[in-house]
């Protein structure tokens, strides 16, 4: 006969599982879905033997990639922003499309941290959730504010 104890710690572990296998497949299917987004780009580009921009200095947008020179300003019209990447998508852009695979893939592991901090929170396991949330907040910090400090700016 299997006493409380015993049973808590099976219960313990059957949420342990649970918390695991959320967080294993959010890194999964984050991975899969950017690398296919990626090939999908990669292929169309390859198809369409173009990058769907066109660069300042020759005619081939795919030798632009393939030349880039960082001391050639400004470096075609190639988008560097989310707003100039989502008209890109919208056009169906082969660049614009590895962009996408990029940016899910960078995604990818902050997707997770939140997801941990969900978890964390259905605990009401305090201390983590403390830790979780700062590693998120460092994690957006350095995605959106860094990059508008000035002296960060390329």
């Amino acid at each position: 006969m299997k006493n409380d104890s015993d049973e808590d710690k099976s219960f313990d572990k059957k949420k342990y599982a649970l918390m695991q296998s959320v967080l294993s497949k959010t890194l999964l299917y984050g991975v899969v879905l950017s690398t296919t987004i990626i090939l999908v780009g990669l292929v169309y580009m390859a198809a369409t033997a173009s990058t769907g921009y066109n660069c300042d200095f020759t005619d081939s947008s795919l030798g632009c990639i393939l030349n880039y020179n960082p001391a050639t300003i400004p470096h075609g019209e190639y988008p560097n922003t989310l707003f100039s990447m989502a008209s890109g998508l919208a056009q169906l852009k082969p660049f614009a499309i590895i962009q996408l695979g990029v940016i899910v893939l960078l995604a990818t592991p902050v997707l997770r941290v939140f997801a941990s901090l969900v978890l964390f929170a259905i605990e009401k396991d305090r201390p983590f959730v403390l830790i979780t949330l700062f590693v998120f907040l460092v994690l957006l910090f350095s995605f959106f504010v860094v990059p508008e400090i000035p002296i960060f700016k390329a």
